[in-house]
């Protein structure tokens, strides 16, 4: 979710929220969207299904960028593309620049591999808010295990330091955003990482619990393991955030929780630590995603674990953000929440700031708080 805090200071737009909410009407606008371009990767990262030959059918630029010009006609402020790889594709500079264009803060998540230093400059000139890569480990040997290609570490690495330098000359605020996805064989690198990553110019270091509903792996991490975690690597964490300057927030210090109940759902992979139990997620009245191939979900969580609830290669951003299906969907989920909701901890701060503000609304609003499993 996008423009959370203008939701919740302001009334003209937190009132139709809890007016679609309540009565089932069609929301009235849309805050953000991401776009998974491509299901093309050319990493073989343990813990992820792209990056073995997936090569799906994905829909052209031209498609995107209508797409995009119908994003921004519906008021979306912001859009994030995403992978598989977006690299992979020759056309996301473009489709970057073009949302930036359009009005909308535009941002990206990529491995860096493939970023050549003219890719580099074309990808800047495009101005993208934020480009969020990923260190999955303190060293080569851990990274590259990891994302099961040898020499990715070193590549990620250099691209990082290329653009945080391009970013400097061009006097341009693109974040630079390291995402560290926390498996049991790297958790410990957490306070190292962060050092590895401020040296190469990041400006965020974001820690992300390994994903993995049935984790017939065994990547995700043990209570014992949690415990370990919370007692002898938070406190080094802490310490090695605050030397580079990175925000020291509880919940990037903290990404298990802290407290038998938080520690024992994140061991079971449940990183909401129970907040959907008896609270609502905002997300599909003002968020929506879109597939590389132009199905539309709810959310990264919920892409292929439900129905497509549109399709933008022969529907319209409108049809399908105010269309039945998602209707129907915002209904079940107001009764009972989705499974992959008690594994997302991504808007859960979102959530906590809009239930907060709903609930200082002058005219109570019982449906919201109604609990649901």
């Amino acid at each position: 979710m996008y423009d959370v805090d203008a939701i919740a200071g302001e009334p003209l737009l937190l009132d139709p929220l809890r007016h679609s909410v309540e009565s089932g009407a069609v929301p009235r606008y849309l805050r953000s969207a991401k776009i998974k371009l491509t299901a093309r990767c050319n990493l073989k990262c343990v813990m992820c299904r792209f990056g073995r030959g997936l090569s799906l059918p994905e829909l052209d630029e031209a498609a995107f960028s209508r797409i995009l010009g119908e994003l921004a006609e519906a008021g979306c402020r912001k859009v994030h593309f995403s992978g598989g790889e977006v690299l992979a594709r020759n056309d996301t500079e473009r489709l970057v620049g073009r949302a930036s264009h359009l009005g909308m803060k535009a941002t990206l998540t990529t491995n860096l591999t493939l970023l050549t230093p003219d890719r580099a400059k074309a990808l800047l000139r495009g101005r993208p808010s934020s480009i969020s890569t990923s260190l999955d480990g303190a060293t080569p040997k851990t990274h590259d295990a990891v994302r099961g290609i040898p020499g990715s570490f070193k590549k990620t690495v250099r691209a990082l330091e290329r653009l945080a330098t391009l970013r400097e000359r061009r006097g341009l605020r693109t974040r630079l955003r390291v995402n560290f996805t926390i498996l049991r064989k790297n958790y410990r690198d957490y306070p190292a990482l962060v050092a590895v990553a401020a040296a190469a110019g990041a400006t965020e270091v974001h820690p992300m619990p390994v994903d993995d509903s049935t984790d017939r792996t065994g990547h995700r991490l043990s209570r014992r393991l949690i415990d370990e975690y919370n007692e002898r690597i938070a406190p080094l964490v802490l310490e090695a955030r605050r030397a580079a300057g990175f925000s020291t927030d509880d919940q990037l210090v903290y990404p298990f929780g802290r407290g038998r109940t938080h520690e024992k759902e994140s061991a079971a992979g449940n990183y909401a630590g129970g907040y959907y139990h008896r609270h609502l997620c905002y997300a599909p009245y003002t968020h929506l995603f879109v597939a590389w191939d132009g199905k539309v979900y709810l959310c990264c969580m919920t892409n292929g674990k439900i129905e497509p609830l549109g399709d933008l290669s022969v529907q319209s951003v409108g049809e399908v953000f105010r269309g039945e299906r998602f209707q129907a969907m915002r209904r079940q989920m107001e009764r009972q929440r989705l499974p992959s909701c008690h594994r997302c901890d991504m808007f859960l701060e979102e959530n906590r700031t809009l239930d907060a503000a709903l609930k200082r609304l002058p005219i109570a609003a019982p449906a919201l708080h109604a609990t649901a499993r």
